[in-house]
């Protein structure tokens, strides 16, 4: 790495670092005003406490990296331009491409971390969150076992379990009591299987002692049998036939807020569903880290006109696209959300507009 760069990059990741400390700092205390008498009351560790905010901001990072990428770029390019050194990089020979390459190489693994972030921490870390605050901060795992069903649309298969926790995946694999599986053709049941317990292990679901149920013709049961015909069927039997897996019974119970996007593609896909507002944050969710980078190309040209004309003038242009960008993203966002606008159109044209719209002014200054 050649020593401009590390220059240019150590002045821009203070100002960032500090950027995103500061929001969740401000957002942490405005949120311990209303919930730190509960905190107190409940006895929660300090432990619980941190993992309990660290969920919950990891739900608005979305917003906090292009907002801080913003501020960051305004200030590191207006001190840049205000002590001249813009002029000396660029009077020795260097581009002005190359000078802005680090904040957009910056802004690009923000955007990376945000998706990353949003696929594998915050929807696991937001609904441990979630639940600890919906059992007013007195517990943080959750015993709760109740009567729950699943029914596969692909496979027509419906599960009852008498007994289970459906908030994670990991309770969902081992429901505590007994567990019925029926098979459906053309609405009637026509066969079936229920065991005692159950258990999904490797990727396999094992029924102890399961019994076989036939159903007559109308589809009312006739009696339960041996798995195998045997009087003594093995303790543990693998059901290699039933492909349901707890991850998408558990999905049933959790907040669509809270899907990974992997998990948001396979449930549309598998219930076949046909809601606008479900496909458009569907594909906003591949959009939205992107907005680092869309920021963060206003911000580059309006932070050297901080340091050329008016702080002011820098600043305000840089708000104007800030807020333009998400007024933008919400307008259509409701017209995606009532089918005016196909919802792949409106969750990805205002970040095409505004990268087009930034681009250009960036263009101007190389």
């Amino acid at each position: 790495m050649r020593l401009l760069t590390r220059y240019l990059l150590k002045a821009f990741l203070g100002p960032l670092m500090l950027c995103l400390i500061c929001f969740n700092a401000i957002f942490i205390v405005f949120d311990l005003f209303g919930h730190l008498s509960r905190f107190i009351d409940s006895g929660l560790s300090v432990w619980d406490i941190l993992r309990y905010y660290g969920g919950v901001v990891s739900m608005y990072s979305h917003w906090f990296l292009p907002a801080s990428c913003m501020l960051a770029t305004l200030y590191t390019m207006w001190q840049l331009s205000h002590h001249s050194e813009l002029t000396a990089m660029r009077a020795s020979g260097i581009s002005f491409r190359s000078l802005t390459y680090p904040f957009l190489g910056v802004a690009i693994a923000m955007s990376l971390l945000t998706l990353v972030n949003s696929e594998f921490i915050a929807p696991e870390a937001s609904t441990w969150s979630e639940r600890l605050k919906e059992s007013s901060f007195t517990s943080v795992n959750s015993d709760e076992k109740k009567n729950f069903q699943y029914v596969d649309p692909s496979t027509r298969r419906s599960w009852i379990f008498s007994a289970a926790d459906p908030s994670t995946e990991q309770t969902m694999s081992h429901p505590s009591a007994s567990v019925e599986v029926k098979q459906d053709k053309d609405g009637v049941n026509v066969w079936g299987v229920r065991t005692t317990k159950a258990e999904f292990l490797d990727g396999v679901w094992w029924f102890q002692y399961p019994q076989k149920i036939t159903f007559d013709i109308d589809g009312q049961e006739l009696h339960a049998g041996g798995a195998s015909g045997h009087e003594t069927p093995p303790t543990f039997v693998p059901m290699y036939e039933l492909t349901e897996t707890p991850r998408a019974m558990m999905l049933e119970q959790r907040d669509w807020d809270f899907f990974s996007l992997a998990d948001m593609y396979h449930y549309l896909k598998a219930k076949r569903v046909h809601d606008h507002g479900k496909w458009y944050e569907f594909y906003y969710r591949i959009a939205a880290p992107w907005a680092c980078v869309v920021i963060t190309l206003f911000a580059i040209p309006a932070g050297i006109s901080t340091g050329r004309q008016s702080v002011i003038k820098g600043v305000i242009l840089a708000l104007t696209a800030f807020f333009s960008f998400y007024a933008v993203t919400l307008v259509l966002k409701f017209l995606g959300h009532h089918g005016v606008c196909p919802p792949v159109i409106a969750a990805l044209l205002p970040h095409l507009i505004f990268l087009l719209l930034g681009f250009m002014m960036y263009k101007k200054l190389t």
